[in-house]
């Protein structure tokens, strides 16, 4: 007999798990109980005091798109009564250089719908370049974007049937000038190349890019991706007092609803009978019943190794979720405690606008910088050439730091953290701090050590 039984189960409660519950209980009618190991939700929703007394870190999920919550908004229009609030940046997304201080920025469509002020700042680094961008963005704006708003928010097709994206990627393709099937298989270093003649402008919008997922420029394939990524942060944004708030909204209209969550319930099995998932049961032998389904939010090698057993699935996947790469990347996230926000002197000279960008690109003109940092990550080799990227996070949340002071986050990649011990990575966390501090010292004249709070 169980101790307790809901129509639904979910294992996790992180986005995923709020937002599915939130349509389940309302729009499903059905009794949902969420199970996290965590002493509270949210996932990847992660938000916290730190480093210092007053300021907000993200310390997962921090930038958010403007249609992330459109469709649930609709749907949920409590959500904004109940403190969730999207702020976007002043400019979307830019760079500088540290050769020189020179930079470059996409305005996004709130500032520039046409794209016409952002191609008047290319056409300093190629007036070739300045025009493809506007074909860039005007089939990013009327043709992709909202494509992927539609597919983001619908069942997905089964596998041998195109998506919503796929369907229109033909005429996108045609529109910008790209030649079809090359297009389809082409890394983005050769895409890029393919579109613009700059070097610079192809180096900054690749780090861009490469904020997805920290891809490496050489992959085969996933040059449209790329470029694609590369529009779509053109939409990106804060919530305001850090990613939490979106588990503190959700969280409310959940148990507004009767959904029920129970933090530091950590599931040790799924319960299997005649091959069909019956319920969980918890670390401290509880038993959770299912009548209608259990789902899991967990990533699939625990879901399958942990949570189940491989004696439950096909063979052929068992063999995909074991061979999935679990090794070539360490994200190195800092948030910094600021006195005041950077002051990017140089690179203002020359474009004003670069002091309110959200997402800047720090790093070298020269494209191949970023193949050489993903080969290396990937050989476990520490990366030491300026390769940064700033979210100056307070420029429009002034939640985030207490009155007159600033906070930023500023992200790096380097190996996979089996790579290293832990007391090498204590020595490489130390050393990695000054190397951030280095390359911010490049491009921003206040920058020092006596700038930072913690």
């Amino acid at each position: 007999m169980a101790d307790k039984s809901f129509d639904v189960v979910i294992i996790g409660g992180g986005n995923k798990a709020l937002t599915l519950g939130m349509y389940l209980q309302r729009y499903g009618g059905m009794q949902v109980g969420i199970f996290e190991r965590r002493h509270e939700l949210g996932g990847g929703w992660s938000s916290e005091e730190s480093p210092a007394p007053g300021f907000i870190a993200d310390h997962h999920a921090t930038e958010i798109a403007d249609w992330y919550w459109e469709i649930a908004l609709k749907d949920f229009p409590e959500l904004k009564d109940r403190g969730l609030e999207w702020c976007p940046y002043p400019y979307p997304m830019g760079g500088i250089f540290v050769e020189d201080n020179d930079s470059w920025i996409i305005q996004g469509h709130y500032q520039d719908p046409s794209g016409e002020k952002t191609a008047k700042v290319w056409e300093r680094f190629s007036p070739r370049d300045a025009e493809t961008f506007l074909k860039v963005w005007k089939g990013w704006r009327e043709i992709i974007r909202p494509a992927l708003i539609k597919s983001a928010n619908v069942v997905a097709p089964p596998i041998h049937e195109p998506d919503d994206v796929e369907k229109v990627v033909p005429r996108f393709v045609k529109e910008i000038g790209l030649e079809e099937p090359f297009c389809y298989v082409q890394s983005p270093l050769e895409l890029f190349r393919d579109l613009y003649e700059s070097e610079a402008l192809i180096a900054g919008l690749f780090r861009i890019a490469q904020s997805w997922d920290g891809g490496s420029p050489m992959e085969f394939g996933m040059g449209l991706t790329k470029l694609f990524i590369s529009m779509g942060f053109t939409d990106f944004g804060h919530l305001k007092g850090g990613t939490h708030s979106a588990a503190h909204t959700t969280y409310k209209l959940f148990t507004e609803d009767g959904g029920k969550c129970f933090t530091e319930h950590e599931v040790e099995r799924v319960i299997i009978e005649h091959g069909k998932a019956k319920g969980i049961r918890l670390v401290d032998g509880t038993e959770i019943e299912a009548k209608k389904a259990v789902i899991s939010t967990l990533d699939p090698h625990s879901m399958l190794f942990k949570l189940t057993g491989k004696e439950h699935w096909n063979p052929r996947t068992v063999r995909r979720v074991a061979n999935l790469d679990r090794w070539r990347i360490t994200i190195t996230w800092y948030t910094w405690a600021l006195h005041e926000l950077p002051r990017f002197d140089k690179a203002a000279a020359i474009l004003p606008e670069i002091s309110q960008v959200g997402k800047i690109a720090i790093g070298s003109k020269d494209p191949t910088a970023l193949s050489r940092n993903a080969c290396g990550r990937y050989m476990g080799q520490w990366n030491w050439e300026p390769n940064l990227m700033c979210l100056l996070s307070s420029v429009t949340d002034y939640t985030r730091a207490p009155a007159g002071k600033a906070a930023i986050l500023t992200e790096d990649f380097q190996p996979g953290a089996n790579h290293f011990t832990a007391e090498e990575w204590k020595t490489h966390k130390r050393r990695h701090a000054q190397q951030v501090m280095d390359t911010l010292s490049k491009v921003s004249s206040n920058m020092t050590w006596d700038n930072v709070i913690g």
